[in-house]
């Protein structure tokens, strides 16, 4: 797989995206928000001592459109940044559905850790939508982009790669509605933002995903090595911890990067829900708690929605049986134990474990309760 595009933007995409390790940022945007005037941004940081102390001169949170990519319009305004606080930024004052779509991001962290949290928006009007927009892969795999028809036209669809010219589909070929773009035996320069749009129509009405091959290393300034699945580090000789719930091993540290409402070193402990960040220290405010929003975490993690809710605007709660961000666990229960869309297993008196499986032996301190946001049993992805 060639990448088409300028060698620089590539190496300015992984730089950015992936200097330092497990930084604790997260950039969310309502899905619920059509409304460009209404729709905002917001990046949070939950580094500790953030804008305290040591980190005092530490480089503030920066969030803005980027345009390295995805080439829109300029906005009809200029578009407002307000702080609250050192650790958490908001953009906003878009005028018109323009000035949403394209990619989006927050930089913070200070000195090695530094890091990029990259967001693409779809205008909901296009004329196709991406089923899903984040895919992170491992080298070596085969990846699946597939663009939904939201309004049928008899013509091809151009499919670029980082803005420079793919692929192209026949009209004809749409399958169910959809039209499929694979990537097999990802590589490298594989990665990046990847659009379909019917030809001659206009770049608002694109669909837009974003492609993580996981796992790399710089080895001079251009050459990349890149680890597979469960490995990291030099060489890719060391083993990663085993990631739950979604997690991603990180690259550089072998940290897993938790879904938003997981916490813990394997990710393997649910935070109450509504809680996010990696000490589960953040909530989403509301009424509606997490509902229509989507969460985007550094690199190779991506974005998705909030733990207990699924689909294209975050607001579909999960199909009974199911659980975590995105909906993509599967509880399996045993003695009883009943699945909570947010947090898995919960298990009753007496047991405990990823299935509740394991029995508490009639101790009567049994596993740590629901409102401590430890919970009995956890499962990774089926």
């Amino acid at each position: 797989m060639v990448w088409l595009g300028p060698p620089l933007l590539l190496a300015i995409l992984f730089l950015a995206s992936h200097v330092g390790a497990a930084v604790d940022l997260t950039l969310l945007a309502n899905l619920r928000l059509t409304d460009p005037q209404r729709f905002f941004l917001t990046c949070v940081s939950g580094e500790a001592g953030s804008g305290r102390g040591s980190d005092a001169w530490a480089p503030p949170l920066l969030l803005e459109k980027d345009d390295r990519v995805v080439r829109t319009l300029p906005p009809g305004q200029p578009l407002r940044l307000a702080r609250n606080g050192s650790h958490q930024v908001t953009l906003r004052g878009f005028s018109k559905p323009s000035d949403l779509v394209g990619v989006f991001s927050c930089v913070g962290g200070a000195g090695a850790r530094r890091t990029r949290v990259l967001y693409v928006h779809n205008s909901p009007g296009a004329h196709l939508l991406p089923d899903k927009v984040t895919h992170t892969v491992n080298k070596g795999d085969t990846a699946v982009l597939s663009a939904h028809v939201l309004k049928e036209k008899q013509t091809d669809v151009i499919w670029k790669s980082n803005g420079s010219y793919f692929y192209t589909l026949d009209w004809h070929e749409a399958r169910d509605g959809r039209f499929l773009l694979q990537l097999p035996n990802v590589q490298p320069s594989s990665s990046g933002v990847y659009s379909a749009t019917y030809l001659e129509a206009s770049p608002l009405g694109s669909a837009f995903f974003r492609l993580i091959v996981r796992g790399w290393e710089p080895c001079g300034y251009f050459l990349w090595v890149r680890c597979g699945a469960g490995r990291w580090g030099p060489g890719c000789a060391k083993e990663c911890p085993g990631c739950l719930h979604g997690g991603v091993c990180h690259d550089h540290d072998g940290e897993c990067v938790c879904p938003p409402g997981f916490t813990g070193t394997r990710c393997e402990q649910a935070c109450r829900e509504g809680r996010f960040g990696q000490s589960c220290q953040e909530q989403c405010l509301g009424t509606s708690g997490c509902r229509g929003l989507t969460f985007c975490l550094p690199d190779p993690y991506g974005c998705s929605c909030g733990s207990g809710w699924r689909g294209s605007q975050c607001q579909e709660a999960c199909a009974p049986g199911h659980f975590g961000a995105d909906c993509r666990l599967q509880c399996q229960c045993q003695n009883g134990g009943t699945c909570d869309r947010f947090s898995g297993c919960v298990c009753p008196s007496g047991w405990h474990g990823v299935h509740c499986e394991k029995s508490d032996g009639g101790d009567p301190l049994r596993s740590r309760t629901l409102d401590e946001g430890h919970f009995g049993g956890h499962v990774s992805a089926p």
